[in-house]
């Protein structure tokens, strides 16, 4: 039989043990351990899905100005891209210049540059709006227009340089040729750079439209070349 000394020794030993075996102490090293590891780890990932997320955006961009395009060739008649800097949203506008039964909305695609309320005028109707932030994606405070600092403002390898915003917004009209023009019919480029203001120069981008052809493409800052390219 234990005597009552030894029986208090016992009792006592089996309060800084666990049911599974482990001592109290020996479980608060691993979740001191395991927090440790969290706390370090937690940045890294979220850099990484920033990263990620960032990445995304100038695709997304290149791909609504491809439909954009696309929707002006295969209706043949102008049809318009608009990124709106304030809400970091695109829209996308149908001129309806062409076979319209007003005979006021029928006009040229360089015509409808110059017309009342351009892009959206009397004849436009607004096809679709598409957000690039929010909604599990790129928070909008992060998304910037334009070359961050200590990057070059110099033309890309296609000629192709910075479009400024216009009351915070670029616009891209296509002809139903697929081209770019100005108000006189005179081909001109449009370039779109965007980053992400929490990694600059990891995340800068950019998205070229050649106005002659309507080649879009685009480019991503190479950290290692110091310049943009494809």
């Amino acid at each position: 039989m234990k005597t009552m000394k030894a029986q208090a020794v016992a009792n006592r030993n089996r309060k800084w043990h666990s049911a599974s075996g482990r001592s109290i102490i020996e479980t608060l090293i691993v979740v001191t351990i395991a927090a440790i590891l969290t706390s370090v780890a937690l940045p890294q990932m979220m850099s990484a899905r920033r990263l990620m997320r960032s990445a995304t955006l100038p695709r997304e961009v290149a791909s609504q100005l491809r439909f954009t395009r696309q929707q002006a060739m295969s209706q043949r008649q102008a049809f318009t891209f608009q990124y709106d800097d304030s809400t970091k949203q695109i829209t996308i506008f149908d001129h309806n210049n062409v076979g319209n039964s007003t005979a006021s909305c029928n006009m040229t695609g360089a015509a409808v540059l110059a017309a009342s309320g351009y892009p959206n005028t009397a004849c436009t109707t607004t096809l679709m709006t598409i957000p690039l932030t929010g909604s599990g994606g790129l928070p909008a405070n992060e998304v910037s227009y334009g070359i961050p600092s200590g990057i070059s403002s110099s033309a890309l390898s296609d000629t192709t340089t910075l479009t400024s915003l216009s009351s915070n917004k670029v616009y891209v009209t296509f002809q139903s040729d697929g081209t770019v023009v100005d108000t006189n019919g005179n081909p001109t480029n449009r370039t779109l750079f965007f980053y992400n203001n929490q990694v600059a120069t990891q995340t800068a981008a950019a998205i070229s439209v050649l106005g002659a052809s309507g080649r879009i493409k685009v480019w991503r800052y190479d950290t290692s070349a110091s310049k943009y390219a494809e």
